[in-house]
């Protein structure tokens, strides 16, 4: 198998729907892919938990089995993420702590909240969960059907000191934060995984990237860009197909951590492309994960990225440094 492959697979994040390894999902590991996200559904992303039936039959057992069989797979250390949201969604549901109730965090101080985030990742270690695809950094100041129940109605410096504490103990507790969604929706009148929307230059301030500033001072290891395009920005590539803005999370934020894209396949991503052009926007802006639907067709978009990457080197360099921070963040973040 060649580099161009292995590096290929390595840049995907496939979701997985249920925990189990589908034969799709067999090749991937087996070709070089290191991080996996056990996922929700959409009636359970929409109703911002997980459903009776999930809750009521998934178990920890579920989760350490699932994790040991992949990594057996890849043969390698492998991020295993989830949407563990402080204010939103929690993938574990109650197979590990809860976290502070949202309307509560503004009265605690920054060790309670690190305490407790603490808490909630150490279990979640504990299953062979090492990646929080979370906190949501987002402030709404209008409608977002897509962030609603899952954003602090705070100002952008208190969501930064609580984002700070959370990235903290959820370090601590050996699980690799992810700040979203980069640079910051403060308001969008559609869906983006649904409809293709864009967020208007007159709703964005400097504000917006308050949160994220203290999140990249506290150490946070991933961030991940958001769905849409971003007008104060640019006005023409969606925030993860964006080489601007990677460029300010880059260069005037110092972030050295690693990227990941939001869904690359919601309709304000591709953005009246191809899913296989977008992947390929994503990886010259500079993103180094990329977040994917599950399934056979994942497999010819990593061999579309290997074909492309034998045949220019710069996107090859590209594929090939996005895949050794990728590793290397796995294998910063294995099980002890």
């Amino acid at each position: 198998m060649s580099q161009h492959t292995r590096d290929a697979h390595a840049v995907l994040l496939p979701v997985v729907s249920e925990l189990s390894v589908s034969p799709w999902l067999r090749t991937l590991l087996e070709r070089g892919t290191v991080a996996v996200l056990p996922g929700e559904s959409r009636e359970e992303y929409v109703a911002r938990r997980m459903s009776a039936r999930r809750r009521a039959t998934e178990t920890a057992v579920d989760f350490t089995r699932f994790v040991t069989e992949v990594e057996d797979l890849a043969g390698a250390p492998v991020l295993v993420a989830v949407d563990q949201e402080p204010w939103g969604i929690q993938r574990l549901h109650g197979l590990v702590p809860s976290y502070p109730e949202p309307r509560l965090l503004p009265q605690l101080s920054d060790e309670e909240i690190r305490a407790s985030s603490k808490a909630v990742a150490t279990a979640a270690a504990g299953l062979g969960v090492n990646m929080f695809l979370a906190p949501v950094l987002d402030i709404l100041t209008g409608a977002n059907p897509w962030l609603e129940g899952r954003s602090l109605a705070l100002k952008p410096e208190e969501v930064g000191r609580i984002a700070a504490a959370v990235v903290t103990g959820v370090q601590e507790g050996g699980v690799v934060a992810v700040a979203k969604h980069f640079p910051g929706f403060p308001q969008l009148d559609l869906d983006p995984a649904l409809e293709d929307t864009v967020l208007a230059a007159q709703v964005t301030d400097e504000g917006d990237l308050v949160p994220f500033r203290r999140a990249i001072e506290a150490g946070v290891g991933a961030v991940m860009l958001g769905p849409a395009v971003v007008e104060a920005l640019d006005a023409g590539e969606p925030a993860a197909t964006s080489t601007t803005t990677v460029d300010l999370l880059r260069r005037s934020l110092a972030f050295n951590g690693l990227i990941i894209s939001d869904d690359l396949d919601a309709p304000s991503t591709t953005h009246g492309r191809s899913l296989v052009d977008t992947v390929f926007a994503s990886i010259e802006a500079g993103a180094e994960l990329l977040l994917l639907p599950g399934g056979v067709e994942v497999i010819a978009l990593a061999e579309a990225i290997a074909a492309r990457s034998g045949d220019d080197p710069a996107f090859g360099q590209a594929v090939a440094r996005a895949a050794q921070h990728v590793r290397k963040t796995a294998e910063a973040a294995k099980r002890v």
